[in-house]
């Protein structure tokens, strides 16, 4: 079954909050449960699941900043004007971009309709 963004979001949000309470000694599920308001039976699988999560898992992705968005549409342009990002027949080669570049193939997409 499939979480929504949402939910996965929230629990990330909650996993978070109670590794802080951890490190701060709050230990407990009862004390934990009612500061941050939910069941105890959440928090005990919260901490379970928590056992196998990375520091990564802690951290949400930064939002990409306008300038970074345009050093990418940047090198887009450069790449459409290199000659080894088409194919022989004379088409754009877009799965050879957003593997070099490591983004969505939208995109791409987007710089070559001028958007």
């Amino acid at each position: 079954m499939k979480i929504s963004y949402h939910r996965r979001r929230k629990m990330k949000i909650r996993r978070i909050a109670i590794r802080e309470l951890l490190l701060k000694g709050i230990s407990d599920p009862k004390e934990l449960a009612e500061g941050l308001k939910v069941t105890v039976a959440t928090i005990k699988r919260d901490l379970k699941a928590m056992e196998t999560m990375s520091e990564e898992d802690f951290t949400f992705q930064k939002k990409v900043t306008s300038k970074e968005i345009l050093d990418k549409k940047d090198e887009i342009l450069r790449m459409l004007d290199d000659e080894n990002y088409y194919t022989p027949s004379g088409d754009i080669n877009i799965t050879k971009i957003t593997k070099k570049l490591n983004t969505s193939r939208a995109t791409v997409m987007s710089v070559i309709n001028g958007d």
